[in-house]
């Protein structure tokens, strides 16, 4: 699973890993709440920890399937599917992509102009989106621009595509 760069990441270097990726949606009987860590921040494995790999190797190996990595992490590796969530730097609007730079986390970028930011922020979700070679699953925190994506989806009759 790999995220937009959305949410903070001030796990230590070493086990624990926080849970930081959260997601909050409303539900019937109240509010859920889906929380997972990024990947660690490790490049060698210098702990021995079965449910924490190091960095280099969080998508391939079983412990790091509960983690989330970020463009940093997932450029130049393929698995077989994968889950991409779109944070709120990232909507759509009508027939636009519209960047929300505050919204990042990422220091590199974040106070960049919308402008600036949007060729950003859609270059790296696209090489997120493409790091599945089976399949990818596209979701978005932002309630719109969910909608938008499960269009993209649907068939002629109104039914939800494979």
């Amino acid at each position: 699973m790999t995220a937009g760069f959305c949410w903070p990441w001030n796990s230590p270097p070493t086990p624990p890993l926080l849970p930081e990726v959260e997601i909050t949606w409303p539900d019937l009987d109240g509010p859920r709440t889906w929380a997972r860590p990024w990947n660690s921040r490790a490049d060698e494995p210098r702990f021995e920890h079965p449910d924490v790999p190091a960095r280099p190797f969080w998508a391939t190996d079983t412990g790091g399937h509960d983690q989330v990595g970020c463009i940093y992490t997932a450029q130049g590796m393929e698995y077989a599917y994968n889950a991409v969530v779109i944070g709120g730097d990232l909507i759509r609007r009508g027939k636009q992509w519209i960047a929300r730079p505050e919204a990042s986390y990422d220091s590199q970028l974040r106070h960049l102009p919308p402008d600036r930011y949007l060729r950003y922020a859609l270059n790296t979700y696209r090489v997120l989106a493409t790091r599945g070679t089976l399949g990818t699953r596209l979701y978005s925190t932002d309630p719109g621009t969910q909608t938008f994506l499960q269009t993209l989806t649907r068939q002629p009759n109104g039914q939800m595509g494979p």
